[in-house]
């Protein structure tokens, strides 16, 4: 195995890779990045046995890759990542001494890392899926971003920590729940589907945090009923489902409402968090006292103090009522939803209210207040 190839774009490609490895793996191989170099491309491979991301490199101008000989090895990814990255000069040279030793170089210095002979890489399961569909990078980073905060983050119910992707014909229900909170995204598809699966948030996570080193635009994704698979920019990022049975989220979204509020998103958002300090219980609680006349934002603690605010662009039509919820689910809802305004509609004392961008549709959160003695 030897080959030259741009440092920047393999530092790149390894950082992608190296987000499925764990390093307290059992198995010595899963610590490791798989390195095959064929005659006409390289092959990263990383996995955890749950998570796996494969990288194809392929010969072009941006990577300046020149294979001279073929070879594989597993080099552990923390050490590799190191010296990829701190190393000078624009170009570096690989070379497999024996069937263990990786010599990495260039015009300055040498290094040279042990490794661990390909054959004893598990292998992996990445045959492709049936169901197909396209999502923009734009539409997996909405959904992360307006989804993922709400997932649940105890393990006693493992598929409260995904975010689950529900197809109904051309549309994408994607959402997340804690039972506390409920956030909510739809997605346009071109072709009609029909599946129900779970992601884990880390998963997704990963996958759009790998688009910061890809220029490719779409993403191309099969599920089945065990595992789903992006494939963008050369790299296939494959993950098995959370098992268990995603609540019916439709059940949950309120549909009639008695009340109806709104305002500017920052105001509401910076008078939630100027009273953050004043907790009962370690826990923020905020309460609106809604009428026509005004809106009032109160928080209180026996122990530490208590506010009382008027909000003042907020408008209000509908009964009379004082709704007290927990404040981060409120902040973090808002700033999920992206608005300069936010809508919110009650449906009771005690019931979920539902927070809305009045300018944007395609996404809703749900939050459960709480029960106050005030």
């Amino acid at each position: 195995m030897k080959f030259t190839i741009n440092r920047k774009y393999l530092s790149d490609k390894l950082t992608i890779v190296s987000r499925a490895i764990s390093l307290y793996s059992p198995l010595p191989a899963l610590a490791g990045i798989c390195i095959e170099v064929k005659k006409d491309q390289i092959i990263l491979t990383g996995s955890d046995s749950t998570i796996s991301i494969q990288s194809t490199i392929l010969p072009d101008e941006k990577n300046q890759l020149i294979i001279e000989t073929e070879g594989s090895i597993i080099v552990e990814s923390k050490y590799l990542l190191e010296i990829v990255r701190k190393m000078d000069f624009d170009t570096i040279y690989f070379e497999l001494v024996d069937t263990t030793l990786l010599r990495i170089s260039n015009q300055l210095g040498v290094f040279h890392l042990n490794g661990i002979e390909s054959f004893t890489y598990p292998d992996l399961d990445f045959y492709k899926p049936k169901n197909h569909f396209v999502l923009s990078k734009k539409n997996l980073e909405e959904i992360y971003n307006q989804t993922a905060f709400a997932c649940s983050e105890k393990d006693n119910r493992p598929v409260l920590t995904g975010i689950n992707f529900r197809a109904a014909g051309s549309t994408l229900f994607c959402s997340a729940t804690d039972t506390y909170r409920l956030a909510r995204k739809q997605i346009h598809l071109n072709e009609s589907r029909d599946f129900n699966i779970t992601i884990s948030q880390k998963a997704l996570n990963d996958v759009v945090r790998s688009f910061e080193e890809s220029e490719t635009n779409d993403v191309d994704i099969y599920v089945d009923n065990k595992k789903i698979q992006f494939y963008f920019d050369g790299t296939l990022y494959q993950s098995n489902l959370l098992d268990g049975l995603f609540p019916d989220v439709e059940r949950i979204i309120p549909q009639e409402f008695i009340s109806f509020y709104q305002s500017d998103a920052q105001e509401l958002v910076r008078a939630i968090d100027r009273t953050n300090f004043i907790r009962k219980d370690k826990v923020h609680l905020v309460r609106l006292e809604c009428s026509t006349k005004e809106i009032r934002l109160k928080t209180r603690s026996s122990e530490i103090g208590d506010s009382d605010e008027v909000l003042s662009s907020a408008l209000y039509t509908g009964e009379e009522l004082a709704v007290t919820c927990n404040g981060k689910f409120m902040t973090d809802a808002i700033k999920a939803l992206g608005g300069e305004r936010v809508e919110i509609d009650f449906t009771g004392v005690l019931k979920p209210f539902r927070l809305t961008n009045p300018a944007d549709d395609s996404a809703l959160m749900v939050v459960v207040p709480v029960r106050s003695v005030d």
